[in-house]
């Protein structure tokens, strides 16, 4: 079933069953094709198991979502998501921040997933970095995932690269101007 704009849901990072950290967001749009969610600015953090990976979750001392808010857009099946990031003062358009993730799965009413560790950062004038490769072998080596599952990690980073650069990237650039209606945030950035 899809739930409604608006309608608040937990987003929960699961690793072995384990619930590492969970959060609200609003549902923006929710369609076979798309689902797109809010992370609103002053979000509480919430971390119901212990960060198995060192001291807690980088998140952590944070406690909440600060700045702007973000908007997340994920294709059903894929195993990443398209993070629309602002800034300043005038909420100007930063950039795409393709997550590496687990396919998104509702589960007891919830979006469930879990964060690969790499990402892609797109700028507005289409120039791309990949960020913390260097964290996803350090957490091969912490045993959080194999050689296989980082090597098809960074193959999926690579696909992403090549549709942006052949001009095929599934998402709209009409979303970087999306604004969320008043009341959607629970602090000002």
């Amino acid at each position: 079933m899809a739930w409604r704009e608006g309608e608040v849901v937990e987003w929960r990072e699961t690793w072995r069953g384990r619930v590492v950290l969970a959060f609200p967001v609003r549902v923006v749009a929710d369609r076979p094709d798309l689902l797109a969610v809010y992370i609103p600015s002053g979000a509480p953090f919430s971390f119901p198991d212990p960060w198995p990976w060192g001291a807690h979750h980088p998140w952590q001392p944070r406690g909440r979502f600060q700045g702007h808010g973000v908007l997340v857009l994920h294709r059903p099946g894929d195993a990443y998501a398209v993070w629309v990031f602002w800034t300043g003062p005038e909420r100007r358009f930063q950039e795409w921040y393709v997550n590496l993730q687990e396919p998104i799965e509702r589960r007891d009413g919830a979006l469930v997933t879990f964060d690969h560790e790499l990402d892609l950062r797109i700028a507005p004038d289409g120039s791309w970095a990949l960020k913390d490769d260097e964290l996803l072998t350090e957490r091969v080596r912490q045993g959080r995932f194999s050689d296989a599952e980082a090597a098809g990690i960074r193959t999926r980073a690579q696909a992403v690269i090549a549709d942006h650069e052949r001009g095929a990237r599934w998402w709209d650039d009409a979303w970087s101007g999306w604004t969320p209606p008043p009341g959607w945030d629970l602090e000002t950035p």
